[in-house]
């Protein structure tokens, strides 16, 4: 059996894009109102096109978690709640 779960974001509030970042760090633009995300050269508003290279990670009831590679995730996509 496997759960999905949302975990709280904590990301870091800034008036302007950062000078550099890591393929994957995310911040939220207070001036333009709109959370990023660092695709390895310029800060792009979450939900523009699609995130790659990001694992869905699967944590199973007795506590293994196994992590498949997903090819592509639609950045507007749906969140489900998983499966009991």
């Amino acid at each position: 059996m496997s759960v999905k779960r949302l975990v709280p974001l904590h990301a870091v509030a800034l008036e302007s894009d950062p000078s550099t970042g890591r393929i994957g760090d995310i911040y939220y633009n207070t001036t333009d109102e709109e959370l990023r995300y660092f695709d390895g050269t310029d800060w792009n508003p979450v939900g523009s096109g699609a995130i790659t290279g990001l694992l869905d990670h699967i944590h199973t009831y007795d506590g293994a978690v196994f992590s498949v590679e997903a090819t592509e995730v639609p950045a507007a996509g749906t969140i489900d709640g998983g499966t009991a």
